[in-house]
């Protein structure tokens, strides 16, 4: 038993490791000013994955916008969209409804891709926290911020996922 707890330690701490490798990138915000990394030090992350042409998207983003608006100073929380836009001029018209930082259109077929595979999405709309130290505490969020979001930072009760 503990050659498998060390295992998920081990395994949790070189995640972490890609995650913030994978983080690492330069943002922008809807001003156009960047932002980087070391920008985000000892905030909790959302990666949110949505686009202009899905539906369900049109409905949860306006409602995370709120939510955001409401407790992101508080909580220190920032939010990184990563598109799944088709194209760069839907993906800017959309992003203008957004309080948050983006990851620019030029990374989403390499960066913003593995962000997707990473988190293990299946669908969008999804948000995947990143806790202060990189590490992935829920890599599907969306229903726990819709349903409960007194619960920041909405942290997986289980490791299942990290293996």
């Amino acid at each position: 038993m503990k050659i498998v707890i060390s295992f998920l330690l081990v395994l949790t701490g070189v995640y972490s490791v890609h995650v913030k490798t994978l983080l690492d990138t330069t943002y922008t915000d809807g001003a156009g000013n960047n932002v980087t990394l070391s920008d985000l030090s000892g905030k909790y992350i959302g990666l949110y994955f949505s686009a202009s042409w899905c539906p369900d998207c049109q409905a949860y983003t306006p409602e995370l916008v709120k939510l955001y608006n409401q407790i992101h100073e508080d909580k220190n929380w920032q939010i990184i969209w990563v598109t799944e836009d088709h194209n760069e001029p839907d993906a800017d018209e959309y992003f203008k409804e957004m309080p948050w930082i983006r990851l620019p259109w030029d990374q989403i077929a390499t960066r913003g891709e593995s962000m997707f595979k990473l988190t293990k999405q299946l669908f969008i709309p999804s948000m995947t926290m990143i806790d202060p130290t990189y590490k992935v505490i829920n890599p599907e969020a969306s229903l726990a911020i819709e349903y409960q979001p007194d619960d920041f930072p909405w942290a997986k009760r289980c490791l299942a996922y990290f293996a």
